[in-house]
């Protein structure tokens, strides 16, 4: 599970300043500044003190971070003529997190270039305190103990979903294609239709999977759902920059809900069914459940890696169209603007959820992104 954040300058990159400001921001960040471990029970995050690198890009898109890459560091910073992408394992953050660094690198970078830059609070600089709230385990702060009737097992499980088809790259990691457009003529469009961009945009790619997929063929397909990652940092009153999302899982039938109104309807239902706090807490204390059952945390790691793999098991691959993730925007300082061309956000995908939809704004250039 990996995402990128990239931002593309109006002039090329230096690659030794590159290095020297991917130094220095690494210090101000040490919840970044570590490695994974297996442990006997459970993998483990640990301090980094391996020597940091920066990378000219890969032409394979998304290529793997393992241990023994990247210096054992869970992220990688790449360039490549005025581009700056730093790609993130999803253990270590979600994009909300990873955006506070990616924020402060291009800003070392251009201060480091002799550009008058400030940072009008909007940034976090080398040399600014390191915050308690930033380190905290969100999901460990906010989890209650329930009784295993109450766990939301079924809920969070789902049921099986259209698979998209077609021919996939081989072997060469994953195709990305940007498309940018002017976010009020978006905001636009979503205003006259009474909802948000994540509404619109989410029922149009519904229907475009429709289209392209099913149309003529709905009698025995499966329902198309998207996976939308929930930011819970303003719900909870999070500052982490740590991974603290979860998903809302949005469905529609292929042989009764293909029309534009009713979709965005869809969208904006379950969107708010999803984000009920309440919700969200119950969701949270299942995820968390079974790193504090006393049991379960000493079963030893082979047997969990058998019996329990999280990931499929709540958020299986079988239970997934594709992702629909909206970063919203990356707020940046007025002096920084008129250096960055642009920004972009794009998820990876895999073969049997072949296609990711992502979506990011910075001074008011709108980027959406097909992986």
């Amino acid at each position: 599970n990996i995402f990128r954040l990239s931002v593309t300058l109006k002039e090329k990159v230096d690659e030794n300043i590159l290095l020297d400001a991917l130094k220095m921001t690494i210090e101000r960040f040490p919840v970044y500044k570590v490695r994974l471990m297996k442990g006997a029970f459970w993998y483990y995050l640990d301090d980094n003190h391996a020597k940091i690198k920066v990378y000219p890009m890969d032409a394979l898109s998304f290529k793997k971070i393992t241990d023994k890459s990247c210096g054992g560091y869970c992220f990688r910073v790449s360039y490549f003529d005025t581009q700056i992408a730093c790609d993130f394992f999803h253990a270590i953050c979600d994009a909300t997190g990873a955006a506070e660094f990616v924020k402060s690198l291009v800003y070392t970078y251009l201060n480091l270039s002799g550009k008058e830059v400030y940072s009008d609070q909007k940034v976090l600089t080398v040399g600014s305190p390191v915050m308690r709230e930033e380190l905290e385990d969100s999901f460990l702060a906010n989890y209650k103990k329930l009784p295993l009737k109450d766990l939301k097992v079924k809920d969070m499980q789902g049921k099986n979903a259209y698979h998209i088809k077609g021919i996939l790259f081989d072997n060469v990691g994953n195709g990305i294609i940007h498309m940018y457009c002017d976010v009020k003529e978006v905001l636009d469009i979503c205003h006259a239709k009474g909802c948000t961009m994540t509404e619109y945009l989410g029922a149009l790619f519904m229907m475009a999977i429709y289209e392209s997929q099913i149309k003529g063929k709905e009698e025995n397909a499966n329902n198309i759902q998207l996976f939308v990652p929930i930011n819970l940092r303003k719900i909870f009153g999070s500052k982490t920059l740590r991974n603290f999302s979860l998903f809302s899982r949005i469905g529609c039938n292929p042989r009764e809900d293909m029309e534009m109104d009713k979709l965005i309807k869809i969208m904006h239902d379950n969107l708010k069914r999803d984000m009920d706090k309440d919700v969200l807490k119950d969701k949270i204390s299942t995820t968390v459940w079974a790193e504090k059952f006393f049991l379960v945390r000493f079963v030893p790691l082979f047997l969990k890696r058998f019996f329990f793999n999280f990931s499929n098991y709540f958020f299986g691959k079988t239970k997934k169209t594709a992702t629909l993730s909206n970063f919203g925007v990356l707020d940046i300082p007025d002096s920084m603007k008129q250096y960055v061309e642009s920004v972009s956000f794009a998820i990876s995908s895999n073969a049997t959820t072949p296609l990711s939809l992502s979506i990011i704004s910075c001074n008011g250039k709108l980027c959406i992104t097909f992986t």
